[in-house]
């Protein structure tokens, strides 16, 4: 009877226009593990907060994996323009398509992303963590990857310039809670990326960057 491998993630591991499927890491690592029956729930813009609310059971316990692999992060600890669900950003979605392009622009030019409008505070997302991985171990799961937040490469860093600080002291809580749960393991395959590893956006991973995930991953399945 095959095992179940459960792959929670953000884009980091879906297709895009320039980075066919077949090149993601998550599409190998399942092509790779022929005795793992392997479900991916991923999705685009995918935080902390999400995998513990809503049918919160979605995203882990409906599945009953031996494994999870977790991917999330980046979306916590981006610094904003704006509040995702403040006033303002309600207010400048619901102007209409001209006007919200044209507020958008002047967002753009003359303010600059601030660590004040994550979406995820570090003390929640270490909250989420430490939740989801309680979560795992209720149900039994052997072995949860946590994959740490990738560094970003220089053109996400020019747009963001606090975006590798940041990445740091999310990353911190991940080796927090893995020096506390001994089932959590880390892939820090990421966390010394260069631009090799993403695509033009230098957020995304490119097929060198998928491939080296995937390979950082692979040798815990030999």
């Amino acid at each position: 009877m095959k095992k179940n491998l459960l792959i929670v993630g953000d884009s980091l591991g879906l297709p895009r226009d320039n980075m066919p499927y077949s090149y993601t890491w998550t599409y190998l690592l399942s092509d790779y593990l022929q005795n793992f029956h392997t479900v991916l729930k991923l999705q685009r813009a995918l935080n902390s907060d999400i995998i513990n609310s809503g049918v919160k059971e979605d995203w882990l316990e409906f599945y009953k994996p031996d494994d999870v692999i977790l991917q999330v992060g980046i979306v916590d600890c981006s610094p904003r323009f704006l509040k995702n669900g403040g006033l303002l950003m309600k207010l400048v979605n619901s102007s209409p398509f001209f006007l919200k392009n044209f507020i958008w622009k002047l967002i753009k030019k003359y303010k600059t992303r601030s660590v004040v409008n994550v979406d995820v505070t570090i003390d929640r997302f270490e909250s989420n963590i430490e939740k989801y991985i309680n979560r795992c171990i209720s149900i039994g799961v052997s072995r949860i990857f946590l994959i740490k937040i990738a560094k970003s490469g220089s053109a996400m860093v020019k747009k963001s310039p606090e975006i590798l600080s940041q990445i740091n002291f999310y990353n911190q809580i991940f080796d927090k809670l893995a020096g506390k749960y001994q089932n959590c393991i880390l892939i820090n395959e990421l966390t010394n990326a260069n631009d090799d590893y993403f695509i033009e956006d230098g957020y995304h991973l490119s097929e060198f960057g998928n491939y080296n995930l995937f390979e950082a991953i692979k040798k815990y399945y030999k």
